[in-house]
């Protein structure tokens, strides 16, 4: 997940500064987009601009985009087609609020910003690490 990550953590970086913001990529969008990606999802280019309220914590510094994201990418890969008892996807949420909340302290964006935020990169870095997150939640599920 690193290397997407970073991709879109630069994306529309290469244009004039005046235009950069309207290429940024909030944290939910970033997580789905790299996890799209590792993990070959096939989420249709169209579904990503549903995860644009979700930034900066619903804009209103509440649950971390980054988690949300995370989630939103954990359900595209282990919702299974009804009729199902949803027993993976349950198993995936949990662990990724155990894992997220070991990782930062806590789900809330105000949280994370005051102690995880890095003044340079902004969130970047904690995109980065909450790929890290995905990854091993990831990697626990597929254990079982």
């Amino acid at each position: 997940m690193k290397k997407s990550i970073e991709s879109y953590n630069a994306f529309g970086k290469d244009k004039p500064v005046a235009e950069q913001s309207q290429y940024h990529m909030n944290c939910a969008e970033v997580l789905l987009r790299a996890a799209n990606d590792t993990y070959e999802l096939k989420i249709p280019e169209e579904s990503f601009r549903m995860l644009q309220g979700f930034g900066a914590g619903f804009y209103s510094e509440r649950t971390c985009g980054a988690f949300s994201g995370s989630l939103a990418a954990l359900g595209a890969l282990y919702t299974e087609e009804r009729p199902s008892d949803q027993a993976k996807m349950t198993r995936a949420a949990k662990l990724l609020v155990e894992e997220f909340e070991k990782e930062f302290g806590s789900l809330d964006c105000d949280y994370i910003k005051k102690h995880h935020r890095d003044e340079v990169e902004a969130c970047n870095p904690v995109k980065l690490r909450a790929g890290q997150v995905f990854d091993r939640v990831v990697a626990a599920l597929e254990k079982e």
